[in-house]
């Protein structure tokens, strides 16, 4: 299949979550027109442009878009503009592993972009592997396997809990719930959680998932209100996050009293959660309240392109601040075959809005983390403002198999 040139798409109003924030869909295939050889950079991007995890994937594709719009614009990578495909998964694993092979077994795609949910991005990481073709990936979390191929440029799990878990001690007390989407990521979330509330001389006293696409949380959040928690840690994804937050806040678990923190208060969802997240804090890699030009640029020619209002998706960010990192790492190492690539990424820092000098560490089960600042923003209808910088945190240790 041939990419074709597009402009970059300017979202319009959708109902792909109800009253959440929202980009416009994809085609099954969009992109710009490649470099047939040479040391040109083509990018396979893989994204659930349609099911339950939409509004964020489309969220990660605005950020992606914009990146490769202002690389190109300021002389590309090797002399020559960034290219790129865009096939929609629809966050179904079968699917994502059809397109990640369809472009690693093309030679003229040099690295893969993309995927939401932890068990999308399982389905691509062993074709990667076999190709030996670099996958980066913008969501928070683990890498669900570990691999010297794979860049996963969200937080990590521990990075995130080492800020959530005392924050919430302290501000609310020591009785933790988890409550999570039923799939790999949420699992492995919970199982460092409670090893994290534990060390923190809290307790985890209660453990709920429900699978993707659940409509009624309501006897989820009954066993999750008879535990009487301080505090609810949520890892529920996609709509279902805007779904168990209203539902929550109905039956009488999230109530101002009671502390909450996780997925659901990620900005892709406010504009559905507002009553229940205004004024609430949330661990975050990047917040669109943070005062740095070249974030607050970002911003501005988010809101342009897609003709949406804040606050901004973090995971924009993310894959937008991803972009540049590859687009400087390769520039500079001169790199042209996925090798190359994969040994430039490693060996590269960047600075940006994300923090002096980000890059990469080896894990210790053969991965790598990526090493940026941790902030804590407080939820507001003009945007997340940032109340605390972390730094970075320096726990390596990641899940990922």
């Amino acid at each position: 299949m041939t990419a074709r040139t597009v402009p970059l798409r300017r979202a319009l109003p959708a109902a792909l979550l109800p009253a959440a924030l929202v980009l416009a869909a994809c085609g099954s295939s969009v992109g710009e027109t490649a470099a047939a050889e040479g040391d040109d950079l083509k990018i396979g991007f893989i994204v659930p442009a349609t099911g339950v995890a939409s509004a964020t994937g489309l969220a990660m594709q605005a950020g992606f878009e914009l990146a490769v719009e202002r690389v190109n614009e300021e002389g590309g990578v090797n002399g020559q503009p960034i290219t790129y495909e865009v096939q929609d998964d629809a966050g179904d694993p079968a699917t994502t592993s059809q397109i990640a092979r369809r472009y690693s077994q093309d030679n003229s795609f040099d690295m893969l972009f993309g995927t939401i949910t932890g068990d999308t991005a399982a389905a691509v990481v062993p074709i990667s592997d076999e190709a030996t073709i670099p996958f980066a990936t913008a969501i928070l979390g683990d890498p669900p396997i570990c691999s010297a191929y794979s860049w996963p440029f969200g937080e990590s799990t521990r990075q995130l809990l080492e800020v959530q878990v005392p924050a919430l001690i302290e501000d609310f007390g020591p009785r933790i719930a988890f409550v999570g989407s039923d799939y790999n990521f949420p699992r492995d979330y919970a199982a460092a959680a409670a090893e994290i509330i534990a060390e923190n001389g809290g307790e985890l006293v209660a453990e709920e998932y429900s699978p993707l696409g659940t409509t009624d949380f309501e006897s989820t959040i009954g066993r999750l209100s008879a535990a009487q928690p301080d505090a609810v840690l949520s890892m529920v994804v996609g709509s279902d996050a805007v779904t168990f937050t209203l539902q929550g806040a109905q039956f009488g678990l999230l109530t101002p009293e009671v502390g909450y923190e996780g997925a659901p208060l990620d900005a892709d969802y406010f504009g559905a959660v507002a009553p229940v997240t205004t004024g609430r804090e949330h661990v975050v890699r990047w917040a669109d309240g943070l005062e740095d030009e070249d974030s607050q640029a970002f911003v501005e020619a988010y809101l342009e392109e897609t003709g949406l209002q804040r606050p901004v998706s973090e995971v924009a960010a993310n894959a937008y601040y991803a972009l540049r990192f590859i687009a400087a790492a390769v520039d500079e190492a001169g790199a042209g075959t996925r090798e190359e690539i994969n040994d430039a990424l490693g060996g590269f820092s960047f600075d940006s809005a994300l923090g002096e000098g980000t890059r990469f560490v080896d894990t210790e089960g053969g991965g790598h983390l990526f090493q940026a600042s941790m902030l804590t923003a407080t939820i507001g209808a003009d945007g997340y403002a940032v109340t605390d910088d972390h730094g970075v945190v320096e726990n390596a240790t990641v899940s990922c198999q």
